[in-house]
Formats: C-alpha cells, structure tokens, sequence
C-alpha cells in the first residue's frame, strides 16, 4: 500500500513540475513576444494554454484516486494540500502568459510609447521566483522557499516604477491609443506581479507542508 502511494504521489509530483516548466516558458515566451512584437509566437502561445488547463486535471484527478489508497499521515496530508493550491497557481500563471499574449495583439500595429525595459526585467524576477519555488517545493527546502518570499518586494517595486513612469507619459497628454497602450502594458506589469505573489504562495505552501506552520508574507 504504501509502495502504490509513494509511486502515485511521484507520478503526481512529476506532473506538477511539468506544468510548472510549461508556466515558466510560457510567461517568458509571452514577454519575448511583447518585447520583439512576435505576433505569430503570441498566436502560437495562446493555443498552448490548452496544455496547462490540462494537467490541471490530470493533477486533480491523481489526487481524488492517491486519496483513496490509504490513510493519510499529516505530513502526506500536508503535501496533498500543496500539490492541489500549486497546481491551481500553476493554472493561473499559464492565464496570465495567455493574457500578455493577448496585449501582443491587441498592441501588434503601435509604436511602444516608451521602451520596454522594466517589464522584461520584472519577468526575470518573477521568473525567477517561480523557478526557486519550485526548487524548494521538490527539494523540501524551508530556507530557500523563505528567500523566495522576501524577494517579492522587488517585484512590487519594480511594479510601482512602471506604473508610475506609464501614468507620468498619460499625463503629459498623449493621444487615445497611446493612453490605451499604457494602460495595456500596465496590466501587462500587473500580471507579471502576480506571478511573484504566486511564487510566494507556492513557497508558503512548502513551508507549511515541510513544518506544519502556517506562514504569510
């Protein structure tokens, strides 16, 4: 019995990692996209937010089944609880490359009002959280899930500086559609935020599977 758990749960944990490289790629793919206007990589992109939603329900679905094998430990418990939040989150990050996709359309015939220089460069540490996330949820390592968290600041800094440099450029008077393409690339920013904030979960749940204590940051 515990053999057959043991061999679901990695089963389960590999897919997870998975849908976590595919969050990664696809939210950098989706920056590169905006960033070079690559209108056929964003086309191509948003077809591929299928793959996520789909090892959403893999994941789930091997839950119900790893569930019914035996009874759970609290730390086994614990770890069916984190697989399940991170997963969702998972699911959320593939939504949020599928949205700045979208931005990549909707922008693909406009001049950028300013260069993209803060957005990529909010990516990368969000990008970077994610994947030391991730690192710390398969390692089990409490140290480096609480690195992650203490770097979301960066990120809400960084969040703050394009918000105010692309409502500084709307205040000037620039036409509609430039009004427009600064809105579109804050909620760009905005989206890039929240996959930091959601790395942070991902590490606050490994923290508590690991300890049993429930942190926030």
């Amino acid at each position: 019995m515990d053999r057959k758990f043991t061999q679901e749960l990695d089963r389960i944990i590999s897919e997870l990692l998975k849908m976590g490289q595919n969050a990664e790629d696809y939210i950098d793919d989706a920056v590169q996209a905006l960033r070079t206007k690559d209108i056929e990589a964003a086309k191509e992109l948003i077809t591929r937010d299928d793959i996520i939603d789909s090892s959403l329900i893999v994941i789930e679905d091997s839950l119900v089944r790893l569930a019914g094998i035996k009874r759970m430990l609290p730390k086994d418990a614990r770890t069916h609880l984190a697989i399940a939040k991170i997963a969702g989150d998972l699911e959320r990050i593939g939504d949020y490359a599928t949205n700045i996709a979208e931005v990549v359309l909707l922008l693909k015939n406009e001049a950028y009002i300013k260069p993209l220089v803060h957005i990529p460069e909010l990516s990368d540490v969000a990008l970077s959280m994610l994947h030391t996330a991730l690192k710390a949820f398969i390692n089990q390592d409490v140290d480096l899930a609480d690195a992650v968290c203490r770097k979301d600041d960066q990120a809400d800094d960084l969040l703050s500086e394009i918000e105010a440099e692309l409502m500084e450029l709307v205040g000037r008077g620039v036409n509609s559609n430039q009004a427009n393409q600064a809105y579109a690339l804050i909620t760009v920013a905005r989206h890039l935020e929240r996959v930091a904030d959601l790395a942070t979960n991902i590490s606050e749940e490994t923290i508590y599977m690991v300890t049993g204590n429930r942190v926030k940051y």
